[in-house]
């Protein structure tokens, strides 16, 4: 009798061992965040023709938050900083690793595309608000599909963070 109780007891004992014991294999982590969530930087031949022949840029920072928040710093050759801040949204394809992106800032709004990996983002987007008659790129045409911009607007973002 006294071997049985002592058998239930660690039997017992090990039910509530594996019952409390930490799962390895779930993954409880929701600080995940999506892939394009960060500080990026795009410098040097890596900023789009078509920003730094017409915008005299030669460097842009854009903060893409968790919230959806967006906070672009840009640096012209001629006139220095500037920041602009707004919201984003992006919509992920199936079967492609191209998503559409909307960027809205205070004083205009654009659309276009984005690519991300572990280190890098490409974005090709245009301005619609005000309306200047721009062909919004899509993930099904892929980067430097528009017959008039080619690849003058494909701007490549390294993480910074």
């Amino acid at each position: 009798m006294k071997k049985l109780t002592l058998l239930l007891v660690a039997v017992l004992a090990l039910i509530l061992v594996v019952a409390c014991s930490d799962d390895s294999s779930t993954n409880n982590n929701n600080n995940t965040s999506d892939p394009w969530v960060g500080t990026w930087l795009s410098t040097g031949t890596n900023v789009a023709p078509l920003l730094a022949y017409y915008f005299n840029l030669d460097s842009v920072e854009v903060t893409l938050g968790d919230d959806q928040s967006v906070a672009l710093r840009q640096h012209s050759t001629t006139s220095g900083w500037s920041a602009l801040s707004g919201t984003y949204a992006i919509t992920e394809s199936t079967g492609s690793e191209i998503d559409a992106i909307s960027i809205i800032y205070t004083t205009f709004s654009q659309e276009g595309i984005v690519k991300v990996d572990a280190d890098s983002l490409w974005l090709e987007a245009v301005q619609t608000v005000p309306d200047i008659g721009a062909t919004v790129p899509t993930p099904a045409n892929g980067f430097g599909a528009d017959a008039t911009l080619g690849v003058a607007n494909i701007q490549k973002y390294i993480r910074q963070n």
